[in-house]
């Protein structure tokens, strides 16, 4: 899959959108990402499989816009770690079939 911003118009726009959702998240967390780039990845969420996937709308019904690797796995909507409030977290134990874009 080539990398992707949902809702970013150009590769400008998607560049610096990426770049400022990385470092409000990892400000937010004060934690260090790995530079690989997620799309998807299965995890448990209260006993049930669930899937986070860049495009694709959250538990919660709000679209996903990154999902970046660390310490835990932070899932960034736009209410939720990519422009205000605290990132979704899914622990490494908890995820499985993690699948990054093609560029990384």
């Amino acid at each position: 899959m080539k990398f992707f911003l949902p809702k970013a118009r150009d590769d400008t726009e998607q560049s610096r959108l990426y770049d400022a959702i990385r470092r409000f998240s990892s400000e937010t967390l004060a934690w260090q990402f790995t530079p690989r780039r997620v799309f998807s990845l299965r995890y448990r969420h209260n006993g049930v499989q669930a899937l986070a996937q860049v495009g694709e709308r959250d538990i919660d019904g709000e679209t996903i816009l990154a999902i970046f690797e660390s310490v835990s796995y932070v899932v960034c909507t736009p209410n939720r770690g990519a422009f205000r409030g605290d990132p979704i977290l899914i622990g490494r134990d908890e995820a499985s079939n993690v699948v990054f874009f093609d560029d990384d």
